[in-house]
């Protein structure tokens, strides 16, 4: 069992549970590629950089980088937001290459309000930096990641980081490549990261209240968490990514019994009833059953 201090006033102690990271593990790879593939085609996300690609192939490689670099304290749901700005820039997309810092300043000021000179900051950091430009298009996914981070002086495992570099793979895949994601690239952890890590018995932790906001000050061990149910699943963090953002979005639902009826709603034909029940079983083993 790994157990680690909090550095904070609560004190508070966490371990992990290595039964259940055998458990998500076998899970997972019993799925196998396919079926993990199935939530990143339906993950919103993805559609709205799909629907960006149809109008503005030539640059959406950058747009989605920069626009993930500045996806946190959002106004609005991740899938909203990402939807707004796939319909921005498709009717924007001749602008974009010769002014992208004017587009994303409006944008952001419109959509993305809070610490809107940081982002934009962001923004111009990037544009500016030749080594991101040129791996964004010609590079590696882990050569992206790793200009993405020196670009901004950033871990390379910070969230947006590794988030944009997810959002990189989509829109090469929504581009219609075939791409193998390296095992190294952790998962961006994130509230619906922390809270089904929690809710899946993955981490155990003595709180007074566990909240998104107490879990994410143990964001390193939510991501050694998950780099070891990918390796013994033989399933890429940033794949997992996407089965545990989609059930992250129910984890205010009071039971097991509520998760899969929205769940097997929400996915329609694409899994049987039976796969769907697993993973809200295990995703969601602290919650009753009814």
């Amino acid at each position: 069992m790994f157990k680690c201090l909090d550095a904070g006033i609560d004190m508070n102690v966490v371990s992990i549970n290595s039964l259940r990271i055998s458990m998500l593990s076998s899970i997972f790879r019993s799925f196998g590629r396919e079926k993990i593939l199935i939530f990143e085609d339906i993950d919103p996300q993805f559609i709205s950089i799909k629907n960006l690609v149809q109008r503005c192939s030539g640059y959406t490689q950058l747009l989605v980088v920069l626009n993930a670099l500045v996806s946190y304290r959002l106004v609005m749901s991740g899938e909203e937001y990402w939807e707004k700005f796939s319909h921005y820039f498709a009717d924007k997309c001749g602008e974009a290459l010769s002014s992208p810092e004017h587009l994303f300043k409006d944008f952001i000021e419109r959509f993305n309000k809070v610490l809107v000179g940081q982002k934009f900051s962001r923004i111009l950091r990037a544009i500016r930096c030749r080594e991101l430009l040129n791996t964004i298009y010609r590079g590696s996914l882990v050569d992206a990641w790793k200009a993405i981070g020196k670009c901004l002086n950033s871990e390379l495992d910070a969230k947006t980081v590794v988030f944009a570099v997810k959002m990189l793979y989509y829109a090469r895949k929504a581009l219609g490549e075939v791409i193998e994601i390296p095992m190294d690239i952790p998962i961006p952890v994130d509230g619906r990261v922390a809270m089904i890590t929690y809710y899946s018995g993955l981490l155990e932790i003595d709180a007074h209240r566990v909240s998104r906001e107490v879990l994410m000050r143990y964001a390193d061990t939510i991501r050694f968490i998950w780099s070891n149910v990918a390796k013994l699943s033989s399933v890429p963090p940033l794949n997992l990514d996407s089965v545990i953002w989609f059930f992250g979005k129910y984890t205010s639902l009071p039971s097991r019994r509520e998760v899969l009826q929205k769940a097997v709603k929400d996915l329609g034909n694409t899994l049987s009833e039976e796969d769907i029940k697993i993973l809200t079983d295990n995703l969601f083993y602290r919650l009753p059953e009814h």
